[in-house]
C-alpha cells in the first residue's frame, strides 16, 4: 500500500510511526511509504483494515500532514 504525504517533512515520522506499530514501512520518496500488505485473502483485508485504523489515529496525532492512501488495486 502506498502512502502519499502532503507535507515531506513528516514522511520519517509517519514510517517510524508504522514501523513502531509493528508493520513494515519504507521511505519510498521524499514524500512517500510503502507499507507491505499482503495482497489477498482474509489475512489482506484484515491488514489493509488495521492499517486504516492506524492512519485514523495519526490523523488525529497529526491533522496537518494529510496522508492520501494508494491501494495499488
Amino acid at each position: 500500500m502506498r502512502l502519499h504525504l502532503s507535507d515531506p517533512t513528516y514522511t520519517q515520522k509517519l514510517a517510524a510511526f508504522f514501523q513502531g506499530l509493528g508493520q513494515k514501512a519504507l521511505v519510498s520518496g521524499p514524500d512517500q511509504i510503502e507499507v507491505v500488505v499482503p495482497e489477498r485473502g482474509l489475512k489482506g483485508a484484515s491488514a489493509r483494515i488495521e492499517l486504516e485504523i492506524y492512519l485514523r489515529v495519526w490523523r488525529v496525532l497529526y491533522p496537518d500532514a494529510a496522508v492520501a492512501v494508494e491501494n495499488g488495486e
